[in-house]
């Protein structure tokens, strides 16, 4: 698998990058068939919901190019571990082919990692008791091997031999759920070779090994499948992003019905699934790298979908997660920032809309975050962050961890934007100058110290420089 910057800058394997070409041509720019509902900011009552504080990231290695992250409970001592899928070659993996494992030490913090062979370039990890011992097994969906492989929990959080079993071409991303209802777990991943997009469904014959994939072609490319009941019939359904945001409804059986399209701005890469205005009812939310936005989708309660909503996300959000982060009893946004270095927190009014977003720092300054997962590693029940940092070959774990001052890049803000967007993370103004500059606008700040991602104590001071215009 080859990777290329994007017109952003952003690092995409060069299947996306064309996707996105594509994408544009087909459309006229995807953009003039979804201009409804574009809205960068609030939608709905400005409500405030607590505020969301992160401590500073805690970096671990991991093997080249971590493209997927996902936290479970894989050796039984009830603490959650994190487990990273590892697109890219190196010298030590030239063929590209590896899942990382992260043991969970007990406070939040994880031992070295352990590498495990999979198929080739997998660009997304799954993770589920796939045999019915009680142990959390693993899937990777194998991009550049056109399968997904399976490997068996050991029983101690170590793994067995992989076994591979065929998907469609180019398979991107994998997800794990009893499709048929036979209380077996089955796979489905998404396949976006050129000129056969489907979405392959593999049923979990009893142990752990899967019948031969049942094909569904999609007319919209397919970059990240999940699954979830989005029409209250009890049986799971699929969702998948690529071109917009799919839905193909469960028939019974584990067969699916004829795809549902719902256009969201150009390059989704990423889908989730969530109730997010209180009602029950699973909705959806995307992640718009090409757009810097991420689109929610509110369930009308038959599995279709409204008209979404598009909400300002940070710089190149490849990656969404569903999760109360601020403990007010509703289900926030977090996005993965690839050029923005960063993970982005957009907290639910509780109707289903969301504040502006608040930006926290995820490893160094040029990580490259392409993935986020929620899960309370440290057992204070309330949801930390993790990233896989795809430019720098590692995971960051972000602790929240309530009362912090998070600080927030409030450059270009007036004075008072800067002092109400401090506030919403804990942090005050501090000293205030002035001084002249050629570019920024009077009265605008021009810098700030500490810089963005910095973490403080409660109520910490930022000194902010504003502008006093052009001197004359």
């Amino acid at each position: 698998m080859s990777f290329v910057r994007s017109s952003k800058g952003t690092r995409v394997s060069r299947r996306f990058r064309d996707r996105w070409d594509t994408g544009a041509r087909g459309c006229l720019v995807l953009l003039a068939c979804i201009g409804v509902g574009l809205v960068l900011g609030v939608i709905g009552p400005l409500a405030a919901p607590p505020a969301t504080s992160f401590a500073g990231p805690n970096n671990y290695p991991t093997g080249h190019v971590p493209n997927s992250v996902a936290f479970g409970e894989l050796n039984g001592d009830g603490k959650l571990d994190l487990v990273i899928a590892n697109a890219g070659p190196g010298e030590a993996n030239p063929s590209g082919k590896t899942v990382s494992v992260l043991l969970n030490r007990g406070d939040g913090r994880f031992g070295v990692r352990r590498d495990y062979r999979s198929g080739l370039s997998p660009t997304s990890v799954a993770i589920g008791d796939l045999n019915g011992d009680g142990k959390m097994d693993l899937a990777t969906a194998n991009e550049d091997g056109n399968s997904v492989s399976v490997l068996l929990n050991a029983g101690d959080g170590s793994f067995q031999t992989r076994r591979d079993f065929g998907t469609g071409g180019r398979p991107y991303s994998v997800a794990i759920g009893d499709v048929n209802e036979d209380g077996k777990l089955d796979l489905a991943s998404a396949n976006a070779a050129f000129g056969e997009h489907t979405i392959s469904v593999l049923l979990n014959r009893v142990d752990g090994n899967f019948e031969p994939k049942r094909d569904y072609p999609v007319r919209y490319g397919p970059e990240w499948v999940t699954i979830g009941d989005l029409n209250g019939d009890g049986k799971p359904d699929l969702a998948f992003a690529g071109s917009g945001v799919s839905v193909l409804l469960n028939s019974g059986g584990g067969s699916f019905e004829a795809e549902a399209h719902y256009p969201t701005p150009r390059g989704s890469a990423s889908v989730a699934i969530g109730d997010l205005n209180g009602d029950g009812k699973a909705d959806l939310a995307t992640a718009n790298v090409a757009t810097d936005t991420t689109s929610v989708l509110l369930n009308r309660g038959d599995g279709s979908f409204g008209v979404r909503r598009d909400y300002r996300a940070g710089d190149s959000p490849f990656s969404v997660a569903i999760g109360d982060v601020n403990g007010d009893g509703t289900s926030d946004l977090v996005t993965a920032n690839d050029d923005g270095r960063s993970v982005s927190v957009l907290a639910n009014t509780g109707s289903g809309s969301f504040q502006p977003k608040r930006d926290y720092r995820t490893g160094p300054i040029d990580a490259g975050p392409v993935s986020v997962a929620l899960g309370d590693v440290n057992g204070d029940h309330r949801p930390d962050a993790a990233t896989a940092n795809q430019r720098v070959d590692s995971v960051s774990v972000l602790i929240n961890t309530p009362g912090l001052c998070d600080v927030q890049n409030v450059l270009r803000l007036t004075l008072v934007g800067a002092k109400r967007v401090l506030a919403s993370t804990n942090c005050r103004v501090g000293r205030v100058s002035t001084s002249y500059s050629k570019r920024a606008k009077k009265g605008h700040v021009i810098s700030q110290k500490p810089s963005f991602g910095a973490v403080l104590p409660n109520g910490g001071k930022v000194n902010l420089v504003i502008s006093r215009g052009r001197k004359r």
